[in-house]
């Protein structure tokens, strides 16, 4: 590295913002598992119904995606990152006083509002930071506080689940994030590049959303669809298996396969190779979607977890990365909502068709819905995203 003279990208300011992502997923995964008991349990509400009710966080960021990215372009970045990651973290201690359906359903709305801008405005924070030379890696690095959260998140929650109460988890999940929120605090202002010139562009659909960027997003929103139908019914799935299951061993190994393809995928997406890293990881979540629909044991749903965790982590990066390189320096927060907005898109409409298919039909027909749907998504990309990128990509 010293040979080539590349610029530094484990930074302090890039440490202190890698540490506050961490914090921030971690708050929230703690949640992701145990959450459909409390709902289903503690509010009442019915299978289909606590479906709907969790996919509100996601739809709420969702819809205030392309927002945040107006905002994060328009507006300091760091200022507007430390006010929304605030907002998160108090909307954790609030969850100890909704116990009506209703009350809750309000705050996950608001909470995912919070959690929409803080994660544009985060990422983008990040990429200012990392050198554009390292970019690449640099977004692949950043991803893993998320993937790490992933690992230690859904078992501390699944932890203070069985030993003690709702309230405490909630606490424990306020208090982590507050200490990520301080953390904000040491990185350095960030100056954006000729802001002051753009100032007076006018409002147009290209200042929320990455236009350049819609025709490579399908293959996004459906691996985000499946992917919420695996992220939020975990639990279930684990207490009905007719065999030995643990969610959050089963979330510990499918972050150690994330982890793991994002350090062997940020060189070559550093290096241009978005295109390839995207087949090899639809290769891998294509195969381990099928592998579902035939799970019967321990280890096979734990092999099945590493591939799955192996598929995200080569597709998350190589897109987010797509998505920044198809952007002007003055769209990154548009770009990086973008990115956002078809994922929790595909997320959120994935937690409401899964409860559904769930309630009316099993878990091997979501599986085996999720497998076709991901078929589809790559035969479009590889017809039309693919060549599309390499005739519009700017860097």
């Amino acid at each position: 590295m010293n040979n080539n003279n590349r610029p530094a990208l484990w930074t302090k300011d890039f440490i202190f913002v890698f540490i506050s992502n961490l914090l921030l997923f971690y708050s929230f995964y703690m949640l992701i598992p145990v959450l459909p008991f409390y709902v289903m349990n503690n509010l009442g509400a019915s299978g289909s119904l606590a479906g709907i009710v969790l996919a509100l966080y996601t739809i709420s960021a969702l819809f205030i995606r392309p927002f945040s990215g107006f905002m994060v372009d328009k507006f300091s970045r760091k200022p507007l990152y430390l006010i929304c990651y605030g907002f998160f973290c108090i909307i954790f201690a609030g969850y100890v006083v909704g116990t009506t359906l209703m009350l809750f359903m309000i705050l996950r709305t608001l909470h995912g509002v919070a959690f929409g801008i803080s994660t544009v405005s985060g990422s983008t924070v990040a990429v200012d930071i990392m050198a554009s030379e390292r970019r690449g890696e640099g977004i692949g690095y950043f991803g893993m506080a998320a993937n790490i959260a992933m690992a230690i998140g859904p078992v501390t929650g699944l932890w203070i689940h069985n030993n003690y109460s709702f309230d405490t988890l909630f606490l424990a999940a306020f208090f982590s994030g507050l200490i990520g929120f301080f953390t904000i605090l040491f990185i350095k202002p960030i100056k954006k590049e000729r802001a002051k010139q753009e100032v007076h562009q006018t409002l147009s659909l290209d200042r929320f959303i990455l236009v350049n960027a819609l025709p490579c997003v399908a293959l996004l929103f459906m691996i985000g669809l499946g992917y919420g139908c695996v992220l939020n019914y975990m639990g279930l799935y684990s207490d009905l298996a007719p065999f030995e299951s643990s969610a959050g061993l089963f979330f510990i190994v499918l972050s150690f396969g994330i982890i793991l393809a994002r350090i062997l995928s940020a060189r070559p997406i550093n290096n241009g190779k978005i295109v390839q890293m995207i087949l090899i990881g639809s290769y891998f979540l294509i195969l381990s979607f099928i592998l579902f629909t035939f799970c019967k044991s321990t280890w096979m749903l734990y092999l099945i977890a590493f591939i799955m965790g192996i598929g995200l982590g080569y597709l998350n990066p190589a897109f987010q990365t797509m998505l920044i390189n198809l952007a002007r320096h003055n769209q990154r927060g548009t770009a990086n909502a973008t990115y956002f907005t078809f994922w929790d898109l595909g997320i959120g409409i994935g937690t409401v068709i899964g409860g559904m298919v769930i309630e009316k039909l099993n878990f091997d027909w979501l599986y085996g819905i999720c497998s076709g749907i991901l078929v589809i998504g790559i035969i479009y990309f590889f017809s039309v995203s693919a060549s599309y990128y390499q005739k519009k990509k700017l860097r």
